[in-house]
């Protein structure tokens, strides 16, 4: 299946995903929501663990995730299922806006932050993290907080 192309600084910046699965949430009107009032959340990585371990969100709601990394590492927000039951309208990493809204992770530089406004589409319960459900064979071995949950109400 084609790919996006993958947008980095380095080995830092967005994973892409397959471009067939974004295509409806790019044909809505993202831009048109209200974001200055969107439901604001911070999800912090510190020493390679992630808090809070569950962030919940409406269904079709606008909201602005700020994944802030205070590791001296890189790390990676990684959170397919999610991504692909949501709309990204817009992502700015470290300052600068990415044009590419179709991603799978993001990954992100030793003290840097990005910042994503995002739509739930669907319903759900869904693994964020470092590794998620396409590293399985990592999970029973992942310690509180390595993987944390979004739930969509």
């Amino acid at each position: 299946m084609p790919s996006l192309p993958s947008i980095s600084f380095g080995d830092e910046g967005t994973e892409s995903r397959p471009a067939i699965s974004c295509a409806a949430a790019t044909r809505l009107n993202l831009q048109a929501l209200d974001w200055p009032n969107a439901k604001r959340l911070d999800i912090v990585i510190r020493k390679a663990k992630f808090a809070p371990g569950t962030v919940v969100m409406s269904l079709n709601t606008p909201n602005v995730i700020r994944i802030i990394n205070n590791d001296r590492d890189m790390r990676t927000f990684r959170a397919e299922q999610f991504f692909r039951a949501s709309g990204v309208a817009k992502i700015v990493y470290d300052g600068r806006q990415i044009a590419e809204t179709c991603i799978d992770a993001i990954r992100i530089g030793p003290l840097k932050s990005a910042e994503l406004q995002v739509v739930p589409l669907r319903k759900g319960e869904y693994p964020y993290g470092q590794s998620t459900a396409r590293d399985l064979p990592l999970l029973p071995f992942e310690t509180d907080n390595e993987i944390g949950q979004i739930i969509v109400r």
